[in-house]
């Protein structure tokens, strides 16, 4: 399952896909079985993968958002990293609006207390996160001399890091249930990650030639399943 659940998770493939690579191993199990598996346990890695997840004092974020069509209708996914690159956290909203942008920023800041929070937040020209920060600041949840840029070349970097999510997103040939759409959106975001290195503090081993080896079994143990490799 969770072997499924990393190569789907990471490689623009299909659910038949996977069914014939197990086939190929020996291993018969229906693509609709994957669906399931992937449906259920992307959520579970997310939530085991934040106990992980380090707390750090940035500079600065970026926060962005990018399209996701469900049922043939436009949805949101905003996303925020910090200065290195690292995905900090991500909110998946049918609007784009000023509520969704303070409840994307609010999950963004609810790990980081006053002192910890970055100095400056990157963001595009809609002015629904300028409304969502003024709202954060008279609420006490962000500092008070944070910074707004809204400089489009700063955000660069999370126009990049949106690419390798949306080519996932394309590969699953769309979505027909919102709630599905953000389980495996999950999925992919935590997987993505892995993939980065967010989580590398935890290996046993991080030589370059067993990395790979070294995350699989990270996330194996996350879930209580230990693999020894020879």
């Amino acid at each position: 399952i969770l072997w499924c659940l990393r190569w789907y998770g990471s490689t623009p493939m299909s659910y038949a896909n996977l069914s014939d690579m197990l086939a190929e191993r020996g291993i018969s199990v229906n693509r609709s079985t994957i669906y399931r598996w992937f449906i259920e346990y992307a959520p579970a890695l997310r939530k085991k993968l934040r106990r992980h997840q380090f707390i750090r004092t940035d500079s600065s974020w970026q926060l962005d958002e990018t399209y996701v069509k469900v049922k043939g209708k436009w949805h949101y996914l905003y996303r925020a990293i910090n200065k290195q690159g690292e995905t900090l956290d991500f909110y998946f909203s049918h609007k784009r609006n000023k509520e969704a942008a303070y409840q994307f920023l609010r999950r963004c800041l609810r790990y980081y207390d006053l002192d910890n929070q970055p100095k400056t937040l990157n963001t595009d020209k809609h002015s629904s996160y300028a409304n969502a920060i003024a709202r954060l600041k008279k609420e006490g949840r962000l500092r008070a001399d944070v910074e707004q840029r809204q400089v489009k070349y700063l955000n660069n970097g999370i126009e990049s890091d949106h690419a390798p999510i949306k080519k996932l997103v394309v590969a699953t040939g769309g979505f027909k249930i919102r709630k599905r759409a953000w389980s495996t959106i999950q999925g992919f975001e935590s997987l993505r990650m892995v993939n980065k290195g967010q989580f590398d503090f935890w290996l046993r081993h991080d030589e370059r030639k067993t990395i790979v080896r070294e995350r699989s079994a990270f996330m194996n143990r996350l879930f209580n399943v230990e693999v020894i490799y020879q």
